[in-house]
């Protein structure tokens, strides 16, 4: 992979990014190896210790924006961050790195080539900082208020009680930017975070990118259909397309138009459980195909997470978060550690 650019153009003073200006205190100047990213912007962030489920989520979620024409921002961290960089890049899409650090002192270190790829396949490394800056803690902060001025909206994958994801998500609601959060279960302790933003009204939930699109289509931000997804990242059951805080007012981004689609297809397992009766077939209106294709399984006797994941050829975690978003919708209860429908 080819070495990025020794020397980085430098914007400042009317050249600086609009998007900064939403700042209150903008950075005086930033410093990009390759192409600032043009049209929508969607920043995806979340722990550096991620679980598997979850980086394979970020990965899937991102490379979904990126095939839309959507630019996906993140911060090049571990963990989710560099999941949501290479889901991008895996698309033929566009990603930005924003970095804690200069552009010569790459972090983290181990990250260059995956950097120097995202300078090559038409991406950008972004810094606020002069040549010769480590990582520093109090860098962060400055950095997430970029990442997130740049983008749209702001996606959390999964992110502890004290994490850099929060503060990207206070940043996007003194920026009026929306967040969405994935939940976690309540046990994953690595997501915490993200279910505290959304027991605080401070985001929306979901379970694919379909809502985060929808949002930029509604605001003229998005110039591909939804529909050129695959039907599993297009359903969203009863899901909001509005996010719960924020506010509904358009970022002053303008949009230019986006990459044409890739045809990758995308989805999810079919189920080998047929529903025992016909009360269980579940209505489209019930959730993604994953939630319908649980809600037959425990109709047709499958009554525990492990069995429910081995029946429909799936991953725990994949199970698990479903599962979490049916309890929540009343639609599922836990019995003494056996799942079971509420009947309606």
């Amino acid at each position: 992979m080819p070495a990025s650019p020794a020397r980085p153009e430098v914007f400042e003073g009317a050249a600086l990014p609009p998007a900064l200006r939403e700042l209150a205190k903008p950075p005086v100047r930033v410093f990009a190896h390759g192409s600032l990213p043009r049209g929508p912007c969607v920043g995806v962030v979340g722990s550096r210790e991620a679980t598997p489920e979850a980086l394979a989520f970020a990965r899937q979620f991102a490379f979904d924006l990126a095939r839309c024409g959507v630019a996906v921002v993140s911060g090049g961290a571990c963990g989710i961050d560099a999941a949501a960089h290479r889901g991008a890049l895996d698309a033929g899409g566009v990603t930005m790195i924003v970095a804690p650090s200069s552009l010569d002192r790459p972090y983290p270190e181990e990250h260059a080539d995956l950097f120097a790829e995202i300078v090559a396949k038409g991406g950008c490394h972004l810094s606020p900082f002069a040549t010769g800056m480590a990582a520093r803690q109090h860098q962060f902060f400055l950095r997430n208020s970029v990442l997130v001025a740049f983008s749209h909206a702001l996606v959390i994958v999964e992110a502890g009680l004290r994490s850099g994801a929060r503060n990207a998500a206070r940043w996007a609601r003194e920026l009026d930017r929306p967040c969405f959060v994935v939940p976690s279960a309540p046990w994953n302790v690595l997501g915490l975070g993200g279910l505290q933003e959304l027991e605080r009204g401070y985001a929306t939930p979901i379970s694919s990118p379909a809502p985060v699109l929808r949002w930029l289509e509604q605001r003229g931000l998005h110039a591909i259909a939804l529909t050129s997804l695959p039907p599993a990242a297009r359903e969203t059951g009863p899901e909001t397309t509005e996010p719960s805080a924020a506010s509904a007012k358009s970022s002053r981004v303008q949009p230019l138009p986006a990459k044409s689609s890739h045809d990758t297809p995308v989805g999810v397992k079919s189920s080998p459980v047929k529903p025992a009766r016909a009360k269980s077939a579940a209505p489209a209106a019930l959730g993604t195909p994953i939630e319908r294709a649980i809600l037959e399984a425990i109709d047709a006797g499958v009554h525990f997470p492990g069995e429910i994941a081995q029946a429909l050829s799936l991953g725990v975690g994949e199970v698990s978060h479903a599962l979490l978003l049916l309890t929540l919708r009343g639609l599922i209860r836990n019995e003494s550690g056996m799942l079971r429908r509420v009947s309606g």
